[in-house]
């Protein structure tokens, strides 16, 4: 009886000239059944190409290349946390927020003098995985790239799909990857995996309408985007797996640090009107001294002052309570479900309110001090 020919996994995987790019495995099956089933979706429709240190450093868009060091931030983010206490200390403290005064620069806005130092630091570590729409290229781009590559590892095959692909890609620096696993001696296989499980987050969360603005461009946006794709990779893994992926994380800049931390706060606590409907209906008979913090939180959240105290009270009642809501909020981890409010905003985010701009922007807060800390 004649064998069955085995078919291999249904990703196309194409070697632009990277020497490294042999010791890349995609057949191994560890790598496709840790997936969920939304990102074996994206990964089945997202060619990966592989590409040495030049080719990624020419590919990375310059207005990305921006990274915050920890160590250089950390007083910052510690005068943050000092001022936050105080304006809760302060008399008052259901009013509005304060509003930064006339030429007071806010913390995201301080923290890009660190930028270009962070990047020089952790260029390595963040230029070893991309994902990237090739349609914004023209011809001469991508010719310069293929030059980059070495012509003994590089296929005509590899080539052409490179040149007639206008869709989202995703790249991976295999000399980056192989020398990150050397350096902390681990499989190179685990760091490619994570990196390319990051990557399969981004496209997850890619949603922006064209010529709509692009918080990534942000510090906050960044945080809040690369926090949230280090999220989705970090929980494919477990074991001791997961152990040498949170020692990777360790290793890259502050923005991707807040992983944890996003799993701890629910950003979809956005929706005043419908939360204090729903919490007067359930739960104001239920307890005296919830409903009284719960009336807090929400007056707190209606002027503006989302400070993570506010969105942890709510978030512990909603974890706690056997009330409708709870049960239909229960069925999602909590990173999950940020994930799903981050996409949403980035689809609206034209016509997004300010107070959900900034509400964002606390939460980027919230994941930077907690990832440094």
């Amino acid at each position: 009886m004649r064998k069955r020919k085995t078919a291999g996994v249904p990703v196309q995987v194409y070697n632009l000239g990277s020497p490294a790019g042999a010791q890349m495995d995609f057949e191994r099956d560890e790598l496709w059944s840790r997936m969920s089933a939304e990102m074996g979706k994206k990964a089945v429709s997202l060619p990966v190409f592989l590409v040495n240190p030049n080719q990624m450093d020419m590919l990375y868009p310059r207005e990305y290349r921006r990274a915050l060091d920890p160590e250089r931030i950390r007083p910052l983010l510690q005068e943050e946390v000092e001022r936050e206490a105080r304006e809760r200390d302060r008399e008052g403290e259901l009013e509005t927020r304060r509003e930064p005064q006339e030429g007071e620069q806010d913390l995201f806005d301080r923290l890009k003098r660190y930028e270009e130092e962070g990047w020089l630091k952790y260029s390595r570590v963040v230029a070893v995985g991309l994902y990237l729409r090739m349609g914004q290229h023209n011809q001469q781009f991508q010719d310069q790239v293929l030059q980059l590559g070495d012509p003994n590892v590089r296929t005509a095959e590899a080539e052409n799909a490179f040149l007639n692909h206008q869709a989202p890609a995703i790249f991976l620096c295999c000399e980056r990857i192989v020398d990150w696993a050397s350096r902390l001696g681990i499989s190179h296989h685990l760091v490619m995996d994570k990196v390319y499980y990051h990557e399969l987050g981004h496209a997850i969360m890619n949603t922006l309408p064209d010529g709509a603005p692009n918080p990534y461009l942000e510090p906050w946006g960044r945080t809040v985007e690369e926090s949230l794709a280090n999220a989705i990779a970090y929980r494919c893994f477990k074991g001791k797996e997961a152990l040498w992926v949170q020692r990777l994380i360790q290793d890259q800049p502050a923005e991707y640090r807040g992983y944890a931390a996003a799993g701890q706060l629910l950003v979809s606590l956005l929706d005043v009107r419908f939360l204090r409907d729903w919490f007067r209906e359930w739960f104001h008979e239920y307890d005296w001294y919830w409903w009284r913090r719960i009336e807090y939180a929400l007056d707190r959240l209606e002027r503006g002052a989302w400070h993570p105290e506010v969105a942890r009270t709510l978030t512990e009642v909603l974890r706690n309570l056997p009330m409708p809501l709870t049960q239909i909020m229960s069925h999602k981890r909590i990173d999950s479900q940020n994930i799903t409010e981050w996409r949403r905003f980035k689809r609206r985010i034209a016509r997004a309110k300010p107070w959900i701009h900034q509400a964002w922007k606390d939460f980027a807060n919230y994941l930077l001090i907690e990832g440094v800390s």
